[in-house]
């Protein structure tokens, strides 16, 4: 098997769509409210801005995914976006949901955490995916 050649350009303008998905996805225009209440968290602590430490950790999680999903891209041969957005769709499904949900069951946070968390991560790498196969 040899390595391709990859897009690093790509691979990061996809890590910033995750990391920016994110920030929407975690915002009251989308899941703040449920995620607060599942949390068991306040307002207050959620609107305090968090520690810039873990948003740049979270930045460059979201590169290593999309190099992931890059590699995937790659060896699958994807040529249009649709292509990109079953690669993408099958990585969160085979991946992602199922380690999370493993870890849910046994780290006890309610179902309701894993659905946001999995929604989210489901619809940033069907975004990656496509980015990537463009």
């Amino acid at each position: 098997m040899t390595f391709p050649t990859l897009n690093i350009l790509a691979v990061i303008v996809a890590g910033l769509a995750y990391f920016f998905l994110g920030a929407l996805w975690y915002s009251p225009l989308l899941f703040a409210n449920l995620f607060i209440k599942y949390r068991g968290m306040t307002r207050e602590e959620i609107q305090s801005g968090g520690n810039p430490i873990e948003f740049l950790y979270t930045l460059i999680a979201g590169i290593i995914a999309a190099l992931g999903v890059a590699l995937l891209v790659k060896f699958a041969g994807a040529a249009s976006a649709v292509d990109g957005a079953i690669i993408g769709l099958i990585a969160v499904l085979t991946l992602t949901a199922t380690s999370s949900f493993t870890f849910s069951i046994y780290s006890g946070p309610h179902r309701m955490l894993w659905l946001i968390y999995t929604g989210y991560q489901a619809v940033a790498f069907i975004i990656m995916g496509i980015i990537l196969t463009l």
